[in-house]
């Protein structure tokens, strides 16, 4: 009852204009999320590659509600828990990235079934909920991130955060699905072995990439 009573103050103590353009580019930027929606739009088609990106926007939710129930704070500022997942979502992001640049090196071409795609969809979900929970810049987005464009007092920070996570999870899902889209392009009809060589070895790359880069990743004070 408070939550909704609170709900109309909330709406009201977000920068709209300001959070939708900087969660836009955000979203869009590439990361690891997103090359798996990339790479899932490929090899499954558009249906498994969201259903997979479920897995991720449920770790984000309770990212959202740990950051409204108080937790954000520490999330954002413990050393040894923002270390601990910066090095797991590195050597997680390293065994992606070098298990898909070994599929780049396939003998032959494989073509991806409706019925392996959904024996599938568990798998992928699964990746995409570990890359986005082994993140420590996903707990950073919305434990620092978010809350510059509110304009909420304590009373109100809670269903205010929770109301603009809620927008962010959306603008992802809408970013996810370009990226999904743009895969399963790439991979419609007759998909060459050359073409499924080059996606692999450019997202095995990129996911190489992020792992170094997260292992240079600082705890923000």
């Amino acid at each position: 009852m408070v939550m909704m009573q609170a709900f109309p103050v909330a709406v009201t103590a977000i920068d709209w204009p300001l959070l939708l353009g900087a969660s836009a580019i955000m979203a869009l930027t590439p990361g690891a999320n997103q090359l798996l929606s990339l790479s899932n739009g490929f090899r499954a088609g558009i249906t498994p590659a969201m259903t997979a990106a479920c897995g991720r926007f449920t770790a984000f939710v309770f990212m959202v509600m740990g950051v409204a129930v108080g937790l954000g704070h520490w999330l954002a500022t413990s050393a040894i828990f923002f270390n601990v997942l910066k090095w797991v979502g590195a050597a997680y992001l390293l065994y992606l990235g070098i298990r898909t640049l070994m599929m780049a090196w396939r003998p032959t071409a494989r073509p991806m079934s409706t019925d392996i795609a959904a024996a599938r969809a568990g798998l992928f979900m699964r990746r995409e909920a570990l890359v986005a929970l082994s993140n420590p810049k996903a707990y950073v987005l919305f434990a620092l991130f978010l809350p510059q464009f509110l304009h909420a007092d304590v009373e109100s920070f809670a269903p205010a955060i929770m109301l603009a996570g809620l927008v962010y999870i959306l603008i992802e899902f809408g970013c996810a699905l370009v990226y999904a889209s743009a895969g399963h392009l790439l991979g419609q009809g007759s998909v060459s072995l050359r073409r499924q060589r080059w996606l692999d070895g450019v997202s095995g790359s990129a996911m190489v990439g992020l792992a170094g880069w997260l292992t240079l990743a600082k705890r923000q004070t």
